[in-house]
């Protein structure tokens, strides 16, 4: 990579290699700047933005959620921590987005075998919306996700097969499914425009996951500007389903958190099979 960037600007590999190191680390400091959490009246704009996006759309919404693995070439002594279950080196992102596809939330450089609802709790969004949500989202509204995630107050997931599904959780499901498929589409988004991301390498977890950050700022740059590409499908996205073993630290605000969660799903399914 750096050789092609060296021979495009006329520069030796070394300064192509430390001037886009420098970069980096002075470009991913910006990210409070361009990856926003909604506030205010973002709120009611990002759940308009999502109402008007399909018919079939999940209210309150604020945001989706999903987890990627970014492929890379771990350092030979953490291999193993840095294997997933498919077989591969990989770094989780963590992301929410809104329904322009722009990322409103992002977090990376847990090792791949780390288990994705163990990311989201050791993410400061996840120990938030676990202990403080209303720190950043009001009561009614809620981020989607799939069954990698524990349902909160604040975080919605389908209903899980453990049973024979009523045609109201069902519903709930395809609802919440076709709203959710954003964040899929953002991370099509996101690696169809920077090929590295395909395979990742470097000197350091730590500058890896300062790539992926830079990456997601000038993302939503580009998306703002109207530059918009064709989504790359062929992105990591299969995660590990939620379940109480996997939640051994369970405290007593999360354990509350989650039955609050349950009534809130299920009022809402009542409402919308109502509907």
């Amino acid at each position: 990579m750096f050789s092609q960037i060296g021979d495009r600007f006329d520069l030796s590999r070394g300064l192509a290699c430390r001037t886009i190191l420098k970069f980096i680390r002075v470009f991913s400091k910006l990210l409070d700047n361009f990856v926003l959490w909604p506030k205010g009246s973002s709120d009611a704009a990002i759940i308009k933005d999502f109402k008007s996006l399909r018919f079939n759309y999940m209210p309150s919404t604020i945001g989706c959620i999903d987890g990627c693995h970014i492929r890379i070439h771990a350092p030979r002594d953490k291999r193993s921590d840095y294997t997933n279950r498919k077989m591969f080196q990989s770094i989780v992102l963590l992301a929410v987005c809104n329904a322009k596809f722009e990322f409103t939330y992002m977090f990376s450089g847990w090792p791949g075998s780390s288990h994705d609802a163990r990311v989201f709790k050791n993410s400061s969004l996840g120990h938030t919306l676990i202990n403080s949500p209303q720190e950043i989202i009001s009561k009614n509204q809620h981020i989607l996700g799939d069954s990698a995630f524990p349902l909160l107050e604040n975080l919605m997931v389908p209903y899980k097969a453990t049973h024979i599904l009523t045609e109201k959780e069902k519903s709930f499901n395809r609802r919440l499914s076709s709203t959710r498929v954003v964040i899929e589409q953002a991370f099509g988004l996101l690696l169809g425009r920077f090929w590295r991301l395909k395979i990742l390498e470097a000197k350091s977890i730590e500058l890896m996951s300062l790539t992926v950050t830079s990456a997601c700022i000038l993302h939503n740059l580009a998306l703002q500007n109207n530059d918009f590409i064709e989504i790359d499908n062929d992105h990591n996205t299969d995660l590990t389903e939620f379940t109480e073993e996997n939640n051994q630290e369970c405290s007593v605000s999360l354990a509350i958190n989650q039955r609050n969660g349950v009534d809130k799903r299920n009022n809402l399914a009542d409402r919308l099979y109502e509907n």
